[in-house]
């Protein structure tokens, strides 16, 4: 079901038109811009208008650098987070709660995955949300990759402790234990999962002499067996097969095939939220950083130089006609485009700015809007800060001139390192002009 459903069933075609009326200017969109098609319901056509208008209303309220985060709200509390399967080989985009879930890739918060995807930007993977009737929409966009194939050996698996944040030591050689801090990428695949939300423990309650006590499984995506080397060991296991608890000296032998399954940890995501609640609407914006090592984001007082990053950005705009000193109509839709941010560092970073632009928009079906494009100003760094802020300025067609705000934050590599310039940054940025407004969010990497 489409996104702007109430909206588009209420103008018809003409909620498809990218044209701009009241922005200032001529207020045209250029020659490519579509001509509404005549609406045959007057009722239908008050009705976009008069959403059209709430909904300028909740974009208008959504500046980006106004201290309001996405999902403040306790009633739709909910942070999303792209995360990698950090046991197989797909990809898993998900939604989850504030905090960490229980498995880390539940869809949770009452959210539906869609099988209608948001439009497609190259590079970045979208996937949408539905919560209650038709009316609460959660659009989220990653670059996250496959998790990477290597060879289970030791190197690789410091690979992974790096990527991931995980402690103990390898488990190669015999008589290592399985430390805690490793128990993300183990799982069982010969003992039985515990019920739901509970969990088993084997042998029961852990007792007894279980030397040479054996069971199939995969660390790290590799397949193998796990053995008891010592006198007494127990296991417990959640409804996935993870362990909640591991006694005693397990040791795990790989298959000759084993293969260790690295995930993409460092990548980035960025979406929009949009919520009807009668007759009024509730918007947010978001971005963010996934699985960064320990101490990523941070700006290092050391960094020179600059750095180019090219990505993505989506979001939700609306327009209203006005006549008279009236609203005559009204359209909407949602967009993606391009974002290409630079980064000069300038060594002390005192000095040091970012600047960008977010350009060749497309609206909801893929097609062109013409003319419009938003300029990312001048934003300010500060030594040991990953964040910045800064003003807007945009244009949907000739003439027309808009003014907002944007935000920033770096993630990826460790600005501690020398000269080690992050590899991602995500924001949100505004525009508003006298009958329009545009909303969204971005994402780009070096």
């Amino acid at each position: 079901m489409p996104l702007f459903r109430n909206l588009t069933a209420a103008v018809g075609a003409a909620a498809l038109t990218l044209g701009l009326v009241a922005c200032g200017g001529d207020g045209g969109g250029g020659g490519a811009v579509p001509e509404p098609e005549p609406n045959p319901d007057p009722e239908q056509d008050t009705a976009a208008t008069e959403r059209s208008v709430a909904l300028s209303a909740a974009l208008e309220a959504a500046r980006a650098t106004d201290g309001h985060g996405a999902f403040d709200d306790a009633e739709y509390a909910v942070a999303p987070t792209v995360m990698a399967s950090h046991d197989g080989t797909t990809v898993t985009v998900g939604v989850t709660e504030s905090g960490t879930p229980r498995d880390g890739i539940a869809r949770s918060g009452g959210f539906a995955e869609q099988d209608e995807g948001p439009a497609a930007i190259a590079g970045w993977t979208g996937v949408r949300f539905r919560r209650g009737e038709e009316t609460e929409h959660l659009v989220v966009y990653t670059d996250v990759a496959e998790p990477e194939a290597a060879a289970f050996t030791p190197d690789n698996l410091n690979r992974l402790r790096e990527v991931s944040g995980l402690t103990g030591e390898t488990v190669l050689a015999p008589g290592l234990a399985i430390e805690t801090s490793w128990f993300p990428v183990v799982r069982s695949t010969s003992l039985a999962f515990a019920p739901p939300d509970g969990s088993i423990t084997y042998p029961a309650e852990g007792t007894g002499a279980n030397a040479g006590l054996e069971f199939t499984g995969t660390f790290a995506g590799g397949s193998g067996r796990y053995r008891c080397s010592g006198e007494v060991c127990s296991v417990t296991l959640d409804d996935r097969g993870a362990p909640t608890a591991m006694d005693g000296a397990w040791v795990f032998g790989p298959d000759s095939t084993a293969m260790v399954q690295i995930p993409d940890y460092e990548h980035a995501y960025f979406g929009w939220w949009l919520n009807e609640d009668d007759g009024s609407y509730g918007f947010q914006s978001f971005s963010g950083g996934a699985g960064f090592p320990a101490g990523a984001g941070n700006v290092g007082a050391a960094m020179e130089g600059s750095a180019t990053y090219h990505g993505a950005a989506a979001g939700v705009w609306v327009t209203v006609d006005v006549s008279g000193g009236r609203v005559t109509a009204g359209s909407a839709g949602e967009f993606t485009a391009e974002a290409v941010l630079t980064a000069n560092f300038f060594g002390a970073l005192d000095a040091g700015e970012v600047t960008g632009e977010v350009e060749s928009f497309r609206d909801g079906a893929g097609r062109s809007m013409e003319g419009w494009r938003v300029t990312l100003g001048s934003a300010g760094l500060t030594t040991g800060e990953p964040s910045f802020a800064g003003e807007t300025r945009g244009e949907v067609g000739p003439g027309s001139r808009g003014e907002g705000t944007w935000e920033g934050r770096f993630h990826g590599t460790d600005g501690a390192e020398t000269n080690a310039r992050p590899s991602h940054v995500t924001g949100r940025f505004d525009v508003h002009f006298p009958g329009a407004h545009v909303a969204g969010a971005f994402g780009a990497g070096k």
